[in-house]
């Protein structure tokens, strides 16, 4: 690269480029002028496009509020539904366990979805009874009706109670008719279906059919359909309905009570009469 000595101050020590390399730089220049005006035509000649709103643009707006403010509330009244809507009171039965009935894998949640029911939570405590109260919750059928009403209910299942082997029948008796009393009062609309106590296998203690027979009493007297697992025999032939606590059902156990009851409930939904083994 030729250097020119006699140029003056701060250009005096910088390399002049070749004449080759002089033609190159200038072509680069000449392209870089080129693609800068095409951009500039470009730039000036572009249509913008046009945005017109949707017609329903209000039903497109942001419906989750920014954070720290909050949605006002929809001032539409909801859509009624004409799903029936149940209800469930009992003891392990009907609440599930660790043994398998828990969330969906319980008899009432599958009979809900078969009947294409309004789910509504289960209201039951393992241990509890129409008297005798649970340790895990402090309740009986009674207080639970009583604190966990279902006004809209068509059905009502109350299912029970095993647990109530060390009252006496007038207790039993009177603690059942307060508790369909409650839920009556509470969901005048309701069909109530009492089913009594079950066991595992047909060895019945002693004790549970006179829990059996009080809580039939009650049902009579209230004029509702009452089922009774031991004269059904239910659980007594099965195999796997039962977990390795010999006492709370399965999965498959809770699916097993579901093909039991979910007929009687769709009866009562018909408004037809209850049918079914161990009925009175």
């Amino acid at each position: 690269m030729a250097r020119q000595p006699d140029r003056p101050g701060f250009f005096s020590g910088l390399p002049l480029p070749s004449r080759t390399e002089g033609i190159v730089i200038a072509v680069l220049l000449l392209l870089t002028a080129i693609a800068v005006g095409i951009a500039a035509w470009v730039a000036s000649n572009r249509t913008p496009p046009e945005f017109e709103p949707p017609a329903n643009a209000a039903a497109t707006e942001r419906t989750t509020p920014p954070a720290g403010t909050t949605a006002p509330r929809s001032s539409a009244p909801a859509e009624s539904s004409d799903a029936p809507v149940l209800a469930f009171y009992g003891d392990r039965f009907t609440a599930g366990t660790q043994q398998g009935g828990l969330g969906p894998a319980g008899w009432p949640a599958i009979v809900t979805e078969r009947l294409g029911a309004e789910s509504t939570e289960p209201h039951a405590l393992t241990d509890a009874g129409y008297v005798a109260t649970s340790s895990f919750g402090d309740a009986t059928f009674v207080s639970l009706a009583e604190l966990r009403p279902e006004p809209d209910a068509d059905v009502t299942v109350v299912f029970g109670s095993r647990n109530d082997y060390e009252a006496t029948p007038a207790q039993i008796t009177a603690a059942a008719t307060r508790t369909f009393e409650i839920i009556r009062a509470a969901a005048p609309q309701t069909r109530l279906l009492v089913i009594g106590p079950a066991w595992t296998d047909a060895a019945v203690p002693s004790e549970l059919p006179p829990v059996r027979d009080a809580v039939r009493e009650a049902a009579a007297a209230a004029d509702v359909p009452f089922i009774d697992p031991l004269v059904g025999r239910w659980f007594f032939d099965g195999v796997g309905l039962i977990g390795r606590d010999a006492i709370s059902p399965t999965d498959a156990g809770h699916a097993y009570l579901a093909d039991l009851i979910e007929p009687l409930v769709r009866d009562l939904l018909a408004a037809a009469p209850a049918t079914a083994t161990g009925t009175r």
